[in-house]
C-alpha cells in the first residue's frame, strides 16, 4: 500500500496535534531529513504508521479509517454517529490528569456524559469502564497537550508496555509512560524531554496505583487557543 505524504501529514496532525515536519520527526524518533525525503518522493514508510499507533494507542488500521475518532469530542454530530448504532454514555469526570508535577484534582464526580458508538467503544476496551479525563500540563507534549481530553479504560489495572497510562502516587494522579527496571523499581516517563524520569522503588511503590490505560486522544480543534509550536 502506497502512503501519500500529504494525506499522512493531515491524518497524523489530527491525531497528534503536530502539523510540522520537525515535530513529526521528533514524534517518530527520526531525523528531519527522513521526513523531507518522504515528502519529496510522496511516499511514507508503513513503519511510521506503526510507531504512531503504539504511541497513541491506535488500532493498527487507523490510517485507513475516516478519522472521525480523532476529531474533537465536541464535534460529534448525527453525521459521525449513525442513528442505527447503539450508543453508550461515557462519563467525563472532574478529576484532572496531570502532565507535570501531579494533580490534586482527583474527585471522581461526573461532569457530563458523552455519547459514543458502542461498537467503536468496544474496539478500544471495556465500554462500561471507560471515562473521559482532561489533561493539565505539558510533560507529555508534543503528543498530548494541556487542555486535551483522553479516554481511559479503567479495566486495565496491570502494567502494560508500551502505552500511556493514568496512574496515581500518593494523593496525586498523572498521565505517564511506565517502564519496569531490572532492580524492581518503576520509572514514570514523560514524552517532553524537559521532564526527567521519576523512579519509584521500595516503600514508594506501596502508594502507586494504575488507574487505567489511555486508549484515545481528543482535541477541541474548533476552540483551541494554544499556539502550535513551530520548529525550524
Amino acid at each position: 500500500m502506497r502512503i501519500f505524504f500529504h494525506e499522512f501529514m493531515q491524518k497524523a496532525a489530527r491525531i497528534t496535534g503536530c502539523s510540522t515536519q520537525m515535530g513529526l520527526a521528533k514524534l517518530l524518533g527520526i531525523n528531519r531529513s527522513a521526513v523531507t525525503q518522504a515528502k519529496n518522493r510522496n511516499d511514507v514508510p508503513e513503519k511510521w504508521l506503526l510507531i504512531l499507533a503504539r504511541q497513541f494507542a491506535l488500532p493498527p488500521d487507523w490510517f485507513e479509517r475516516d478519522g472521525t475518532e480523532t476529531v474533537s469530542l465536541y464535534q460529534h454530530t448525527s453525521e459521525t454517529v449513525s442513528p442505527a448504532e447503539e450508543l453508550i454514555l461515557v462519563p467525563k469526570i472532574s478529576a484532572v490528569l496531570c502532565a507535570g508535577g501531579g494533580s490534586l484534582e482527583t474527585e471522581g464526580k461526573i461532569r457530563e456524559h458523552i455519547p459514543l458508538p458502542y461498537a467503536w467503544a468496544r474496539s478500544l476496551g471495556s465500554p462500561e469502564r471507560l471515562v473521559f479525563m482532561e489533561i493539565a500540563g505539558d510533560s507529555m507534549e508534543p503528543g498530548i497537550c494541556h487542555g486535551d481530553t483522553v479516554l481511559i479504560d479503567q479495566a486495565v489495572r496491570e502494567f502494560t508496555f508500551p502505552g500511556v497510562m493514568a496512574v496515581g502516587h500518593g494523593e496525586s494522579i498523572y498521565i505517564k509512560r511506565l517502564r519496569k527496571e531490572t532492580d524492581g523499581s518503576l520509572l514514570l516517563l514523560s514524552d517532553n524531554q524537559a521532564y526527567s524520569p521519576v523512579s519509584l522503588a521500595g516503600d514508594e511503590l506501596d502508594s502507586f496505583r494504575i488507574l487505567g490505560k489511555v486508549v484515545c486522544l481528543f482535541r477541541d480543534l474548533t476552540g483551541k487557543t494554544r499556539k502550535e509550536t513551530e520548529y525550524v
